[in-house]
């Protein structure tokens, strides 16, 4: 099967001149070469300027010359990506702006979009910022948050693709966009599905909670082997092994992925309210992992 046949062929990566941007650039352009497709980089500004690598020359100047540095300085960052990929078609565009409002409409209609974990998030701040959460929980396409180089093996390991399942429409877009990740590279696929085990009561048995304990088993095995029979025969050549354990999903998706190519996720899961822009598990994956992770909308 194709890859999103009527996909519009551009892949978004928002840039602001750190090395965890050019990080993710890199990671933006690996993907458009396996894919045959373009990039578009992509630079939100504000006036008065943030504290960027972008702007170290522009303090206190007008806002005419902020826009023609940003400019400046997205030229240089088009040369090099194109430099880096010659057979990939790279475009930049600088927009006047919030970065979240500004990114959302860039990717609108795109592929992907490929955002860093760190940039110019505050010490101490959580690996990913507002931002790249805000924009995981509300774009339209696929959102790739790539981790910083210091987190290690950015560019995703050399293992499977790794995709969060749990039965919600969510979790099946993550299965269906896992398997074509996972066909894209020629690479298997780990399904991990993962839940919370009720305790019994204090007068249950030990052969009565063991006995609890396997039904639920066996229900769980049930739901994600009639979500893969679903899915899994429109890619029949990707081999799939699923992961079916209680375990808090956070954990169990976090250690299966430790050498995986990439982490797939849905936005929301069963247990999400419908106004939650984000999950807690993705919130959680985004927040922890240290390969890309790709959070699908329904």
């Amino acid at each position: 099967m194709s890859y999103a046949d009527n996909a519009p062929i551009r892949i978004v990566a928002g840039v602001d001149g750190t090395l965890e941007s050019r990080h993710a650039v890199a990671w933006a352009l690996d993907e458009a070469k396996r894919r045959g497709e373009a990039v578009e980089l992509v630079h939100a500004y504000e006036y008065p300027p943030p504290l960027l690598p972008f702007y170290a020359a522009a303090t206190e100047l007008g806002q005419d010359h902020l826009r023609e540095v940003a400019r400046a300085a997205m030229k240089r960052e088009v040369a090099d990506a194109a430099t880096r990929e010659p057979g990939v078609l790279v475009s930049g565009e600088v927009r006047e702006g919030p970065p979240i409002e500004v990114l959302l409409d860039a990717a609108r209609e795109a592929r992907l979009l490929v955002l860093a974990t760190r940039g110019t998030g505050a010490p101490g701040e959580l690996v990913v910022g507002s931002t790249g959460t805000a924009l995981a929980g509300q774009a339209a396409c696929p959102v790739v948050v790539v981790p910083s180089p210091e987190d290690g093996a950015a560019a995703g390991g050399s293992g499977p693709v790794v995709v969060g399942v749990d039965g919600s429409p969510h979790g099946r877009a993550a299965l269906r966009q896992g398997l074509a990740e996972a066909s894209l590279r020629g690479r298997s696929l780990v399904v991990v599905h993962a839940w919370h085990g009720v305790p019994g009561g204090v007068s249950q048995s030990a052969a009565a909670q063991r006995r609890r304990f396997r039904a639920d088993e066996v229900s769980h095995q049930l739901l994600v082997s009639e979500t893969l029979a679903g899915e899994g025969q429109l890619w029949p050549e990707v081999a799939v092994t699923a992961h079916v354990r209680e375990d808090h999903p956070v954990r169990a998706l976090l250690e299966t992925a430790r050498s995986a190519a990439l982490l797939v996720v849905g936005a929301r899961g069963t247990g999400g309210y419908p106004g939650l822009a984000l999950g807690s598990v993705a919130l959680a994956v985004l927040h922890h992992a240290t390969r890309p992770v790709c959070v699908v909308p329904d």
